[in-house]
């Protein structure tokens, strides 16, 4: 979605300033104070409440802001989204990096990267906006001059709409260093920035723990199971947790429909939503353990607690009553965030042909080898700009066709230059 494809080029702007004004003094914010110094300056300079995580080098912070998704919709009425002709995902490994590549119909090759509302006088930020800005600027000035061991931020937009979605921004903080220093330019620091969109994990694990309850005394066994359980989990292992949970219920889960249950997330893809039982004169609650694979929800387990406390393995977690006080922060790491930067440099580079408007001379279609090249070309330029060598090769499949090509560490610089070697397929 282009919007929000401009949000992040906002936001990489301000950060690099903010960048160039924190920097230029002694350590004003000390690592023992870094997450405090995001919540203070937040609430007593802009007036906005956040949460601020630090965990291994990432510095995280969460804050809500209704009406964002709305914002950066209006952004982009009228365009319709393009569907890549090429799409890539990557993985990392101890020997190196895998990368598929799926492409669709026919392409060409980029030369120049598209740079937003290029041309266009800038619009004036909105409030949602404003808001977003205000919390960069924060993090950016904590990030820029703390003796905290930080390397990644990460900013996530909550919008408490009816959609219930997130929008996060991640990047380098070596990055803002160098746009305050004039070695990368903005357009390029929009480019390293990653920028997602995903539902509120919290809310999708209610809403999959709702539907679960309605259709309990619905739908036929086998079908529940099926419908509900988790794909890493057998349908004897969840079995027991139903009956266990009916029994329970007693043919009152619908009187619990209409509360809030406390839900935190506790791994990328886990969240806990916590059902007290008071609305049916039970004591203690359900714990219902929900597995959150590509924004979809499903059943990992079901646990019955009637002490004070929670179940001794959720007992750090604190009273569910708090959980709305603390976010799950994903500590960003290099490698991961190497191979997602090269997959969107990839994609980028190549548009489809279709259109009366669009088409080239014969000949100049790009081709699955050509992407082969990009992608080794954009791996080694973003390995060079952050100096990573902990790897041995990177492989290349066509997830269409089963091509697959090998090029070594020691070799990949080769590919950016004017004239590349050849790529030999593995046979």
């Amino acid at each position: 979605m282009r919007g929000f494809r401009r949000c992040a080029w906002i936001c990489c702007g301000l950060m690099g300033v903010a960048g160039f004004l924190a920097s230029c003094g002694p350590i004003s914010y000390p690592k023992d104070r870094l997450t405090q110094s995001v919540v203070r300056i937040c609430k007593e300079e802009y007036g906005l409440e956040v949460k601020a995580q630090f965990v291994e080098t990432t510095l995280g912070a969460m804050v809500s802001i209704p009406g964002l998704v709305d914002e950066l919709r209006r952004r982009t009425s009228g365009s319709a989204p393009e569907i890549p002709p090429v799409f890539v995902e990557g993985r990392h490994s101890e020997q190196g990096f895998d990368f598929r590549v799926f492409t669709r119909g026919q392409f060409v090759r980029v030369r120049e990267r598209e740079v937003p509302d290029e041309g266009r006088p800038p619009e004036e930020p909105s409030e949602p906006i404003r808001k977003l800005q205000k919390v960069s600027t924060a993090m950016m000035r904590v990030c820029l001059s703390t003796d905290a061991p930080v390397e990644f931020y990460r900013l996530i937009a909550r919008d408490p709409g009816p959609e219930s979605l997130d929008v996060i921004l991640s990047g380098h903080i070596l990055d803002s260093k160098r746009v305050q220093f004039y070695s990368i330019s903005v357009g390029e620091l929009q480019g390293r920035h990653e920028i997602s969109v995903r539902r509120h994990p919290e809310e999708v694990g209610r809403q999959t723990v709702a539907g679960f309850l309605r259709d309990l005394r619905r739908r036929p066994l086998p079908q529940l199971l099926s419908r509900y359980t988790a794909p890493s989990k057998r349908f004897g292992e969840l079995l027991p947790m139903v009956m266990g949970a009916a029994l329970v219920l007693k043919g009152q889960e619908e009187d619990l429909l209409d509360e809030e249950w406390p839900a935190r997330q506790i791994k990328r893809d886990v969240v806990l939503v916590n059902v007290p039982l008071k609305g049916i004169g039970e004591p203690g609650a359900l714990l219902f353990t929900v597995h959150l694979p590509e924004n979809e929800g499903f059943l990992l387990a079901i646990d019955r607690w009637d002490a004070p406390a929670l179940p001794q393995e959720y007992q750090y977690l604190g009273p569910p009553e708090r959980w709305e006080e603390f976010f799950y922060l994903e500590p960003v790491s290099l490698p991961d965030f190497l191979t997602e930067q090269i997959a969107k440099r990839v994609m980028t580079e190549f548009k489809p042909v279709g259109s009366e408007s669009n088409k080239v001379p014969e000949g100049k279609l790009a081709t699955a080898d050509e992407v082969t090249h990009a992608l080794a070309g954009a791996a080694a330029y973003v390995f060079g700009s952050y100096d990573f060598k902990d790897f041995q090769e990177i492989k290349v499949v066509d997830a269409l066709k089963g091509t697959r090509w090998v090029i070594s560490a020691s070799d990949l610089s080769l590919y950016q230059r004017r004239n590349p070697p050849e790529l030999k397929p593995i046979q």
